[in-house]
């Protein structure tokens, strides 16, 4: 067998020989529907491409929330340390931009491949395109991603640190999280301070962005009181599940320049404070991104 080779794929140049890999795998073979197979995340994911001689026979992608995906080798060239190499790029990649963890969905009949690379499985198998799939894990780096912080105070007390952010921000507020952890949005101080940041100027404003609206719907939230009566100072949009998958951090950011991060909203005493600027201002666009996707969470409407 020729050497393989791999290189990094611009979707706006080889978007042709990407699709046709990914068809002959996924629509033809898997028999995937086809509308589900392309989708918005293409146009801005790192791809690449696998190449023996001048044959695209493998290919995958990297999401910006480090989530991969879109592995597909050609029947021929399975086995024969294609996916592995495509693989080991997306892991290079993510280290390269300090991504701190890396995220998939294997397909059953894959697992032990991924395993065998250092991935760990997470959470319950579900089915995705009437395929069975595993949510599976790859922690990059247990230490602190370069320019963040787990002070001691943070830790101890990430509700006192929600507070502080807050009054520290002047126009904005995004916040990402699961259902708006109640430890960190709806304590007294919280809410105080959002009801002061609101009214403080003319165009301040909280966006509350969810990924799960059954435990607001279980219990009562402050907060979405306070986003009924205030509409356009506090809106609340839900995503949906296609575009939750792969979001295993929840962040706050304050205008562009201070930012705390949490793993899962069972895990709030592992936040992290950043205020180096260029990283906020990464994560206020990536949260726009997303915003831009979601939307009003109707089976909310009674409750705000």
């Amino acid at each position: 067998m020729k050497t393989i080779t791999i290189v990094k794929a611009a979707w706006s140049e080889y978007q042709q020989q990407l699709t046709a890999i990914r068809h002959m795998v996924f629509v033809n073979e898997q028999k995937v529907p086809e509308a589900l197979e392309l989708d918005e995340f293409d146009t801005t994911a790192t791809h690449w491409l696998a190449f023996h001689d001048t044959e695209a026979i493998g290919t995958v992608r990297l999401l910006d929330n480090g989530t991969i995906g879109r592995m597909a080798v050609l029947p021929p060239y399975r086995r024969k340390g294609v996916g592995k190499a495509l693989l080991q790029h997306c892991i290079n990649e993510a280290k390269d931009r300090g991504i701190a963890s890396l995220h998939l969905g294997a397909q059953i009949h894959a697992i032990e491949f991924y395993q065998q690379q250092g991935f760990e499985l997470i959470g319950p198998r579900f089915l995705d395109a009437g395929i069975a799939h595993q949510h599976m894990r790859m922690t990059l780096n247990p230490m602190l991603r370069r320019g963040f912080t787990a002070e001691i105070n943070l830790q101890a007390n990430p509700a006192r640190a929600a507070v502080d952010l807050l009054k520290n921000t002047r126009w904005e507020l995004r916040i990402f999280s699961h259902s708006l952890e109640n430890s960190l949005y709806a304590n007294e101080h919280f809410l105080r301070y959002a009801h002061e940041f609101i009214h403080r100027h003319q165009g301040n404003t909280i966006f509350l962005m969810i990924c799960d609206e059954m435990p607001l719907r279980e219990h009562h939230h402050p907060l979405l009181d306070m986003s009924r009566e205030w509409k356009t100072a506090i809106p609340i949009r839900k995503l949906s599940i296609g575009h939750t998958f792969g979001a295993k951090e929840f962040f706050m950011v304050g205008d562009e320049d201070k930012l705390i991060t949490y793993p899962h909203q069972s895990a709030i005493n592992n936040a992290e404070y950043c205020s180096v600027e260029s990283i906020a201002r990464d994560y206020r666009e990536s949260f726009d991104r997303l915003w831009r996707h979601a939307k009003p969470p109707l089976s909310l409407k009674p409750f705000y």
